[in-house]
């Protein structure tokens, strides 16, 4: 497209010179180079930098509204299971959104092999010999043999050691085992460990949520209450992570929106999708609701997009194979994809994988000429 020509960073020829090289060494053939404003990188390198190419098409793309918004979920609803001692665990046949019962087990941590050998049977020794130390002493001390501090420590040795033990065999079953329960009623949301694994006491096992579902409320301003029949979908991007979720992926659905309630400008959207991410309730989101209403434009990844000091730009592919710095100008985001206004034709080829690298060969390239001194 002529009109975008003066975009281009530097201009390709159609034949980069590639005679003139034949100076330079074998093992820069593989390096990146730049010629007249283009990058050239070798096949092998691309394919080791995760560097993909596609071609630009003209397809419909939804009408967005960029807000924000917030997870949430039932309070107390959710429960982290933690290793009551250190030990081998071995699940109980359960996998992520497995149904468990309140009390049901969860794993079985052996004790045995590990360190000094198995402590809920050294706790079971323990307290059977501090409880007949006990009980003698008591007797002793009914006769005047023993004194009354020799019986008091007596007395604390054993109800320490019976304490422990309880605390171990409250837990553990006839292999020796200590059981780990599930203090609610729920499904498994994930699991931390796998059968075989090595826990020290207090790590955590697995997350039981109570809750199928978690809820996305997002915040539409009033201006676009005359859109709020046109809101369908929605995608989220969480502040502690870089991934885009996809509420239609996650089997999301509107399931009501409101009016703006006194003193506040904003009216709740509310779109409910299965839980079986991990995701923090409560936490705040940006949020990228799309419409019904759509039209026909190209749209590129967002990771195909790269930005310097306020301008951004795309790498287009030329027919040698190099690229080449492309201006452009871009809607409203999804979060997954984002028009392109400006800047591209269509059937143009550019980077959507890796644009990151290609910016960065182009910073690091050997220009073209470039000679060693010997």
């Amino acid at each position: 497209m002529a009109s975008y020509a003066i975009l281009v960073i530097g201009g390709c020829a159609g034949n980069h010179g590639k005679e003139s090289h034949e100076h330079e060494h074998e093992h820069e053939e593989e390096a990146a180079h730049e010629h007249d404003g283009c990058i050239e990188i070798s096949p092998e390198r691309q394919e080791a930098l995760g560097i993909a190419v596609d071609t630009v098409s003209t397809g419909e793309f939804n009408e967005i509204i960029h807000t924000s918004g917030q997870i949430v979920s039932s309070n107390g609803d959710e429960m982290t299971i933690v290793a009551k001692s250190e030990g081998i665990v071995s699940l109980r046949g359960l996998s992520e959104g497995s149904a468990v019962g309140k009390g049901s087990g969860i794993a079985t941590i052996s004790t045995r092999d590990i360190g000094g050998g198995d402590r809920l049977a050294k706790a079971a020794i323990t307290y059977e010999t501090a409880k007949k130390e006990y009980e003698r002493d008591l007797q002793l001390h009914e006769d005047n043999i023993v004194s009354e501090s020799h019986l008091d420590k007596s007395r604390l040795e054993y109800e320490h050691a019976k304490a422990e033990y309880e605390a171990l065999s409250s837990g553990g079953n006839s292999s020796g085992g200590i059981v780990v329960t599930s203090p609610i009623s729920g499904f498994i949301k994930n699991l931390s460990v796998k059968s075989g694994d090595y826990v020290e006491t207090g790590s955590p096992i697995a997350t039981v949520s109570q809750n199928r579902k978690l809820r996305l409320k997002a915040d539409l301003s009033e201006k676009y209450y005359g859109k709020l029949g046109q809101i369908r979908d929605a995608n989220f991007k969480t502040s502690y992570g870089d991934r885009t979720y996809s509420l239609k992926d996650l089997g999301g659905k509107l399931v009501s929106y409101g009016r703006a309630s006194d003193g506040d400008f904003f009216i709740p959207v509310t779109f409910e999708f299965d839980n079986k991410v991990d995701l923090v309730p409560g936490s705040y989101v940006d949020v990228f609701l799309i419409t019904s209403s759509n039209g026909q434009c190209m749209s590129v990844p967002l990771e195909a997009v790269v930005e310097d000091q306020g301008v951004k730009y795309v790498f287009v592919q030329d027919d040698d194979g190099d690229f080449l710095r492309r201006e452009v100008v871009l809607g409203v985001s999804d979060g997954l994809r984002v028009p392109v206004l400006k800047g591209l034709e269509e059937g143009e080829a550019i980077v959507v994988k890796g644009a990151v690298h290609v910016k960065l060969a182009g910073v690091t390239a050997v220009p073209a000429g470039h000679t060693h001194n010997h």
